[in-house]
């Protein structure tokens, strides 16, 4: 590694590290550590960093050349170079007009808004009342995060279940009291051979063709693919058969016609709403300068937390029911993005890349695992994701969720220590060895920080900004460490190894494994 930049940044992470959080979250000024964005705003101020510290880190991004990727990302340059692709998510939403190949992604969009539109109306045929939408990673985390989101604007629409795991169960419950007569089957899927995927696509026609015959099942069926001859020969029909572009990765692609459930379902107008509000973050985030762009400010500082200070992960926490998928969603786009350990630029590597993310939904967390987070010996950082109109109309309880968030920021930056727990325990009337050797037990250390993501309102302009927002981070991120956060060569590794494993389990030759992977093929076979 090359960067005389990062020399700076550790300078400024060894002061930090030496610094009392709470100390440094006092802050006189709030100002510079609320950094704001189109319908959101990310409060930081409880985080280890500070002005000299986000310095160092604007000084590397621009030893990196940020601006100039991003300019890149925009023009549809080449940003994912294992794969020699640019990438083009962002043009999904109304950018990069004139460039051939976005104006080629426009026309396919165009087909697939008709066929939303035709669904809606009832002009597939049959009243469509659900849609059963069968993929997995990207093709199923992106519309299963957005129709828990956006639902409640859907009153007028068909339902959406989805189906991912390979485990038939999973299709069986998606598929419990559904009328076949009024179901569409839409598989997404780039390559459909993906075993999972494909075991579901066929569990589906057989379904349908059991209960409607064949003739009519395939008038159910469409796809979303990069192989239409696969699609076609599962029974979808050429106007039923929509494309997936290679320069869009799938944990970028709910824009695309892998939404296309999510058109039927919520309507043109929601659909475009959701996508206006992406688009205004893709303006800020191509146009605002690297200070005060927000994407770029939060990429800069996971990489001070997770490299410079070496937290190893990253607790998202969705104080919204309808973000409950989030976490999830955020588990792939960042860590099938950036957990890479090949460099992408010529200084090399600055250290570990990407945080493990995980996280829940508040307040289910607080009755678990929030207990290692005030007490326990191991790191996070931590994000909470809140809405100014929590409670969906219902104020009193939605009051609840946000004091409850705001709270457990708070308890995790100040802590308690063991005399303040004996102070409570004695305003209860409890003192004495027992009380004493009680508050030991209550000890909290605090210093730990959070950011808090807080929207305007769980609009689809919000969550489409939201989802935006994350991307661009992740992009961003992913140049300050010196990686490619497009490819993603570790999921096409393991999809290889299982379909050779697939065969060895149906009586082939294992070949040349690990004694423990052969003891287990045998241990399994039938």
């Amino acid at each position: 590694m090359s960067l005389s930049g990062w020399k700076q940044v550790e300078t400024e992470a060894a002061r930090i590290a030496a610094t009392d959080l709470r100390t440094l979250a006092n802050r006189a000024d709030l100002a510079p550590f609320i950094w704001t964005a189109p319908h959101i705003e990310a409060d930081v101020a409880k985080q280890p960093i500070d002005a000299r510290a986000m310095a160092a880190m604007q000084a590397l991004a621009v030893e990196r050349r940020l601006e100039d990727k991003i300019k890149s990302l925009f023009a549809a340059g080449i940003v994912n170079a294992s794969e020699h692709r640019p990438a083009l998510h962002w043009a999904l939403r109304g950018g990069g007009k004139g460039i051939p190949a976005v104006d080629v992604m426009n026309r396919e969009a165009e087909k697939a808004s008709a066929f939303a539109d035709l669904g809606r109306k009832g002009g597939l045929g049959f009243p469509l009342k659900t849609i059963l939408h069968i993929g997995i990673g990207g093709s199923d985390l992106g519309p299963r995060l957005i129709w828990d989101a956006l639902r409640d604007y859907a009153s007028t629409g068909p339902d959406i279940r989805f189906v991912a795991n390979v485990d038939p169960e999973d299709f069986r419950e998606a598929t419990a009291h559904l009328e076949p007569a009024t179901t569409l089957v839409l598989v997404v899927s780039k390559s459909f051979k993906t075993p999972e995927t494909a075991s579901n696509a066929q569990l589906a026609r057989d379904w349908l063709v059991e209960h409607l015959g064949e003739k009519q099942a395939n008038d159910h069926l469409a796809a979303v693919s990069s192989a239409p001859d696969k699609a076609k020969a599962w029974g979808a029909g050429d106007d039923r058969i929509f494309p997936m572009d290679e320069a869009v990765g799938g944990r970028y692609s709910v824009w695309s016609a892998v939404g296309l459930s999510l058109q039927i379902a919520l309507g043109a107008e929601r659909w475009t709403q959701f996508l206006a509000g992406a688009a205004e973050m893709d303006a800020h985030f191509r146009d605002t300068p690297l200070a005060q762009n927000t994407p770029a400010r939060l990429a800069m500082m996971d990489v001070f937390l997770h490299t410079a200070l070496g937290i190893p992960n990253r607790t998202v926490l969705a104080y919204a029911h309808r973000l409950r998928k989030l976490p999830d969603f955020l588990q792939q786009l960042e860590m099938e993005s950036n957990g890479k350990n090949a460099a992408d630029d010529a200084a090399g590597l600055v250290g570990p890349t990407a945080p493990m993310v995980w996280g829940s939904v508040g307040t289910l967390g607080q009755h678990s695992f929030h207990q290692l987070l005030h007490q326990g010996m191991r790191q996070t950082a931590i994000e909470f994701v809140a809405s100014r109109d929590a409670g969906g109309g219902d104020w009193t309880r939605g009051r609840a969720l946000l004091a409850n968030a705001f709270a457990q920021a708070e308890g995790l930056l100040a802590g308690r220590s063991t005399a303040e727990a004996s102070k409570q325990l004695a305003e209860q009337g409890k003192t004495g060895p027992k009380a004493d050797d009680q508050a030991r037990h209550m000890d909290m250390p605090g210093n730990r920080g959070s950011t808090t993501v807080l929207l305007e309102a769980l609009t689809p302009e919000a969550v489409g900004a939201l989802i935006a927002l994350y991307e661009h981070r992740t992009f961003a991120a992913g140049i300050l460490w010196g990686i490619n956060p497009f490819d993603q060569w570790g999921v096409e590794r393991g999809k290889v190894l299982a379909e050779e494993l697939d065969k060895a389990l149906a009586g082939g030759d294992p070949g040349k494994r690990d004694p423990s992977t052969l003891r287990l093929v045998q241990r399994t076979r039938r």
